[in-house]
């Protein structure tokens, strides 16, 4: 099965040194080669960046372990190669890990190469494209995804091996379990959920726990800063899955019978099935609750939990097949003649993959079919040259007739590896968008807003292609990124890529959008110290000509204009006297990541944030030289909303020069000693002041600061929440790799 994955996924091209496009994954390139080229070399893993949104703490809200084993690679292969190798590595993982799992709750070989295939083959499921674990989700960008959840898989094996067969086991379970956690939160709280039946285990609770404490150990450097700073992602308020077609799409319905009959049959046969099962129906249960008990979307997203369900389902189907199989066997003579087998595989192949296609026209097309049908037949015909056993050709062929209802189910997933392995090199319009590049990179240093036009710009390789404005060039930030949840200016953002584009992706609901209003853009421009807007369609650079004393061309290649705003400084005195408003005691840790309303925990309404205030205060433009802090000097006036906000204003002054910035630090000299300062540099609670109190969370995301001296120096520094999690993590590794290295030497 995991050749099968591999040769859907162009190896050919995953060894072309080029750099990986298409939806996210274009994107992604910029972190691994940040955390090479700026984090590690300064000593660290988590850190700041200034490449997109006016800045974010990166690596503290993403995973870093597939962007490390990148940068490992990288030493000895190109960094492309090396990116794209670490993106279907958890793909390929995938069959392996649910064999293990199979063969850890108890199946026999048999049993269990039908569960690894068939478990492998629900990668090939297109019904999905985001949710992650899958080929499309892994080309969208989820490659971490699907790392974490083959080494959820690996862990829920171990655990129970440890649990039932060999204690040694368990330091090697924590230790998966760290590096579960490392590449992905959300698949991590779904497995050790479903280890919550184990607890039930005679003895077996200690253990268990030892897991989970000593993985979260493993992973503490990332973990704790995860935890205590959760509270400071961006809520995107996806809208919860709730539709029958999500759980049930019609390519699943031909394997539902088989998973229902094998989980009755695994269950009944050992209890060592039951986390399984609990795995797979815990996205289920989920899937309705935020609906039926929540008015707002939870932040843990529900369609992230569906491929486990779907994984489960194929998994079981596996099981059952595979204990079908085995029992045709003891029935059936000891050995078959050739065409038996060869019969069994192409029928079961056909069979399967007309149901992988059922009701998609473009999966079921009789070429398509029948060529595969010769190709499975030419298979067993070298298979089964010599009459062979009974039961081995029986498990060949159901294990076959997965693989064949994944590969010649597929439509588009092979088409989209081509896209995205080929690379931004591969486009067409290639030469057109380096030579932006190059031009972007002769320009003084200064953060950029593009015009946002999905249909338009995805034929550079994808529609985030100027995203990567800062990979290409230094000193030129792209205000739009990726890793949406990781900078409190995302949705901000978002509303002023609307203001200052014809077709904006507007992707965070809830807002209110002003499409294509360059008054209010410029505004907000300005604010967050946006020096560049890169226009290219008619209708902006008309809009762009009607205001020549806003707007200043500096530079144009192909149909890309880029124009130079007439104030972008990146510190402000403030205008107008900033007041405070003191938010609600704030939700719960437990009810901040797994995203559940702290009203359903305790009954009771916290009161609104400040990040409430900061979308109210953003929808009045008049408001713009007004700020309001979360927090500020005793003498700064409080208000309880924006009526209270006082007018009283602090003068003009033109006192700020020397603004020096770098991915971890801001320097300043200013004359106005005493005065409020904006720094235009999203809020996060590492930012230290020197010469300064503060800073303080301002809106709309930023950062304010009172200097007490002429000089002020910012800079991004580990608080005893890092170090803390620093020292968690030598811990966890003395604890389960010595552990670890016996085993491996043991087997």
């Amino acid at each position: 099965m995991s050749l099968v994955i591999l040769g859907v996924m162009r190896p050919d091209l995953i060894f072309s040194a080029n750099t990986p496009a298409g939806g996210d994954m274009g994107a992604h390139v910029l972190g691994p080669a940040f955390l090479r080229d700026q984090l590690l070399p300064s000593g660290r893993i988590l850190g700041w960046s200034n490449s997109w949104f006016a800045g974010f703490p990166i690596f503290y809200f993403y995973f870093p372990l597939p962007s490390l084993v990148i940068v490992f690679f990288d030493l000895v292969m190109p960094y492309g190669v090396a990116f794209k190798l670490v993106t279907v590595m958890g793909l390929l993982a995938t069959p392996p890990a649910a064999y293990f799992l199979a063969r850890s709750i108890g199946a026999n070989r048999a049993v269990a190469t039908v569960a690894g295939a068939a478990g492998g083959s629900f990668v090939f499921i297109e019904s999905f494209t985001i949710y992650g674990a899958n080929i499309a989700s892994t080309l969208a960008g989820e490659f971490s995804f699907s790392w974490s959840f083959a080494l959820a898989l690996v862990y829920l094996g171990l655990l129970t091996r440890g649990l039932r067969d060999d204690p040694g086991l368990l330091p090697v379970a924590a230790l998966v379990l760290g590096l579960t956690a490392l590449s992905h939160i959300i698949v991590t709280i779904v497995v050790v959920l479903a280890t919550l039946p184990m607890l039930a285990w005679r003895r077996a609770a200690g253990r268990v726990v030892f897991t989970w404490i000593a993985g979260f150990l493993v992973a503490g450097f990332w973990a704790l800063p995860l935890l205590a700073r959760f509270g400071l992602t961006a809520d995107m308020a996806w809208s919860p899955l709730n539709d029958w077609d999500e759980l049930f799409p019609v390519e699943i319905w031909p394997i539902v019978p088989l998973a229902v009959a094998g989980m009755i049959w695994a269950v009944r046969k050992t209890v060592r099935a039951v986390p399984v099962v609990g795995m797979t129906l815990i996205p289920f249960i989920y899937f309705w609750l935020p609906v039926a008990f929540a008015e707002d979307p939870w932040k843990l997203w529900n369609g992230r939990l569906l491929p486990f369900w779907f994984f489960g389902l194929t998994f079981f189907a596996g099981i059952a097949v595979g204990v079908l199989v085995t029992a045709l066997a003891r029935r059936l003579p000891r050995t078959v003649p050739l065409w038996q087998p060869v019969t069994a595989v192409v029928v079961i192949a056909l069979l399967l993959a007309a149901g992988a296609g059922f009701g998609r026209p473009g999966n079921s097309g009789v070429a398509l079919i029948v060529a595969g049908g010769v190709a499975l037949a030419a298979l067993g015909s070298m298979v089964f040259a010599f009459r062979i056993r009974t039961a081995t050709a029986l498990v060949l062929a159901g294990s076959i007739g997965f693989v064949s209802a994944g590969g010649l189910g597929i439509a588009f997933l092979s088409g989209w590896a081509t896209w995205n392995y080929s690379g931004y090199e591969g486009k067409a319009p290639w030469p057109e968008y380096e030579a932006l590049m190059e031009t972007i990179d002769t320009l003084p240093d200064g953060r950029i807003q593009w015009e946002v036009d999905s249909d338009y710009l995805d034929q550079y390789g994808t529609s985030m292609s100027l995203m990567l404005f800062p990979y290409w060039s230094d000193g030129h930030p792209s205000m739009e990124g990726l890793f949406f949840e990781s900078s409190l200016t995302t949705p901000f953002h978002f509303l002023n890529a609307a203001e200052m584009s014809r077709k904006p992706s507007n992707p965070v609901p809830g807002l209110k959008y002003h499409t294509f209003d360059f008054e209010r853009g410029v505004e907000h421009l300005e604010l967050y110290g946006v020096r560049y807007y890169v226009a290219f369609s008619e209708e902006a650079l008309e809009a762009v000509a009607e205001q020549p004393d806003v707007f200043e061309e500096v530079a144009a290649s192909g149909p890309f204009h880029v124009y130079e705003l007439p104030r972008f400084d990146l510190v402000d005195v403030a205008t107008h006297q900033p007041a405070v408003y003191e938010d609600g005691r704030g939700a719960s840790i437990f009810s901040k990541v797994l995203g559940v309303p702290q009203s359903i925990i305790t009954g009771e309404d916290l009161g609104a944030e400040f990040g409430d205030l900061a979308f109210e205060w953003y929808e009045e433009i008049e408001l713009v030289d007004r700020l309001v802090a979360a927090d500020g000097p005793p003498e700064w006036p409080r208000i309880e909303s924006l009526e209270d906000l006082p007018l009283v204003p602090l003068g003009e002054h033109d006192a700020v020069t020397n603004v020096l910035i770098t991915d971890d630090s801001l320097t300043f000299d200013t004359t106005a000693v005493g005065v409020p300062h904006l720094v235009k540099i999203s809020y996060f609670p590492n930012w230290k002041a020197e010469g300064a109190t503060g800073p303080y969370r301002a809106t709309p995301s930023l950062m304010m600061v009172v200097p007490t001296s002429e000089h002020v120096e910012l800079s991004f520094e580990r608080t005893w929440v890092e170090w803390l999690g620093i020292l968690m993590t030598i811990v966890g590794l003395a604890v389960t790799l010595p552990f670890a290295w016996r085993q491996m030497r043991r087997s």
